[in-house]
C-alpha cells in the first residue's frame, strides 16, 4: 500500500524570516542614510552590509536545496521488503531438520526398483539441512541398530553423509534381496518414534503393511497416541503398490495389494503428523 506523503514545501519558515530581517534591514539603512548624497564612508558601510544580507540569503537558499533534495530522494525510494530465505526442499518435502530418521523399507519388493530407492534417499539425505540424522531399515524386522547402523546419530556432515549413502547402497544390495519378506510399517514407525530427540522422520515405502499390525487404522491411531512430541512425519511412496518381479526377471503386479488403502494411508500419516506425502 502506497504511503501518503505532504507535498514538500520549499519555503520554509526559516526562509520566511531571512527574507524578513533583510527588508527591515534595508528600511533601517533608508531611515538612517541622510537623503543628501552619501559620504565614500557611508557607501561603503551600506555596500558591506546589503553584501552580508546576501551571504545569510545565499546559505539559507543552499540549505534549503539540500533538505528539498533529500525530501525527494526519500520519495523516490522504494520501500524494501523483507528477503525471504528460500525453504529448502525435494519433491515438495520441507528438508530441514535437527534430528532426522530416515526410515527405509528394504522388502523384496524393492528388488525391481532398487536404484530408484536409493536415488531417493540419497536426494533426501543430500538435499537435507539436518544437524544430526540415522538411519532404520525394515521389512518383516526393524534393523534398528547393531550391523546395519552403528553409529548412533551422526551429526549432517558431507563428509557423514557420503560415508552414510555408500553404506546403505551395500546395505540395499543385501537386505532386499534377502529373507524375510513382509513390510513391517507399524513397528518400524514405533521404533523411530521412540527416539525422544527425533523432529522429522522420512518414511519410504512402497507396499502396504504385510507383517505385524496391517490394519492402518490401528497404525495411525498408535501413531497419534504415541507422538507425544509432535515429530513430524513425511511419507514417500517409492514404486507402485504390489509390483514386484517374478522369477524370470519380470515385472508383475497384485492385484490383491490395494494400492488405494496404501495411499490413503500415506496421505493420512503425514497430515495427522504436520507432515507431506508425495510419489516417486
Amino acid at each position: 500500500m502506497r504511503r501518503n506523503r505532504a507535498e514538500i514545501q520549499v519555503f520554509s519558515i526559516s526562509f520566511l524570516d531571512v527574507l524578513s530581517c533583510a527588508l527591515g534591514a534595508v528600511l533601517i539603512l533608508l531611515v538612517v542614510v541622510p537623503m543628501s548624497p552619501p559620504s565614500p564612508e557611508a557607501k561603503l558601510k551600506v555596500i558591506q552590509k546589503l553584501k552580508a544580507i546576501i551571504t545569510s540569503i545565499t546559505t539559507e537558499n543552499k540549505s534549503l536545496e539540500q533538505q528539498i533534495s533529500a525530501l525527494e530522494e526519500e520519495q523516490s525510494k522504494t520501500i524494501p521488503q523483507p528477503t525471504k530465505k528460500p525453504v529448502p526442499s525435494l519433491f515438495g518435502l520441507p528438508l530441514k531438520a535437527d534430528h532426522a530418521i530416515f526410515l527405509v523399507d528394504v522388502s523384496p519388493s524393492m528388488l525391481w526398483q532398487i536404484d530408484n530407492l536409493y536415488e531417493t534417499v540419497s536426494s533426501l539425505l543430500n538435499s537435507c539441512e539436518v544437524k544430526q540424522y540415522r538411519f532404520i531399515y525394515f521389512d518383516a524386522i526393524v534393523y534398528n541398530s547393531g550391523r546395519y547402523w552403528r553409529h548412533g546419530w551422526l551429526k549432517g556432515t558431507p563428509e557423514n553423509k557420503n560415508k552414510s549413502l555408500r553404506d546403505t547402497k551395500l546395505h540395499l544390495s543385501e537386505l532386499i534381496p534377502n529373507e524375510p519378506g513382509g513390510t513391517n510399517s507399524g513397528d518400524a514407525l514405533y521404533e523411530a518414534i521412540k527416539f525422544r530427540e527425533t523432529d522429522v522422520i522420512y518414511f519410504i515405502t512402497d507396499g502396504h503393511p504385510t507383517v505385524g499390525e496391517t490394519r492402518v487404522e490401528s497404525i495411525l491411531r498408535r501413531v497419534r497416541r504415541i507422538n507425544n512430541n509432535n515429530i513430524i512425519i513425511n511419507s514417500i511412496m517409492v514404486g507402485l503398490p504390489g509390483t514386484t518381479i517374478n522369477q524370470w526377471g519380470g515385472v508383475i503386479f497384485d492385484p490383491a495389494a490395494n494400492p488405494k488403502e496404501l495411499y490413503d494411508f500415506l496421505h493420512s500419516l503425514a497430515e495427522e503428523n504436520n507432515g507431506v506425502y508425495v510419489g516417486r
